[in-house]
């Protein structure tokens, strides 16, 4: 989902981090939302927010900088944050801690310092997918 061009600015690109797993540039994927896990009984919400993201589609974003989660100061995840193009998007996403971006990597051992690098490339990408992540296996469950 992550358009090639894009995945080779971020893989080249990649901030100063010592201790870091990199992501391999062919499990890039962005995330909108995050579930970390999905009782039965919320799928059809998430089903429902997913439908509704693909009316904005093809959507426009913009990578802004390199950042992490809980904190760009204290990250155990590096990742690219996004600028949606379409502010209404963000009233479907409505987790308002929650950022989109692309995870690039992981800390080993501690958290670490992810320098702010900045990257200002925009591109845009065609569907939204809902997605089961397992063990760092990617499979592909709905797609719109």
């Amino acid at each position: 989902m992550v358009p090639e061009e894009f995945r080779e600015i971020i893989s080249n690109n990649k901030p100063d981090v010592d201790d870091v797993r990199w992501v391999k540039p062919g499990k890039y994927h962005i995330t909108f939302e995050y579930f970390a896990e999905l009782p039965i009984e919320l799928r059809q919400e998430v089903y429902r927010k997913v439908r509704a993201l693909s009316e904005y589609f093809p959507l426009q974003c913009e990578a802004k900088c390199y950042s992490g989660f809980p904190s760009y100061r204290k990250a155990r995840v590096i990742i690219v944050r996004l600028e949606l193009a379409n502010f209404e998007v963000a009233s479907v996403c409505d987790d308002k801690r929650f950022n989109p971006h692309v995870t690039v990597g992981y800390a080993r051992n501690r958290a670490v310092f992810v320098p702010q690098k900045p990257l200002d490339h925009t591109f845009s990408f065609s569907r939204p997918a809902l997605f089961r992540s397992e063990k760092g296996v990617y499979t592909e469950i709905t797609r719109f």
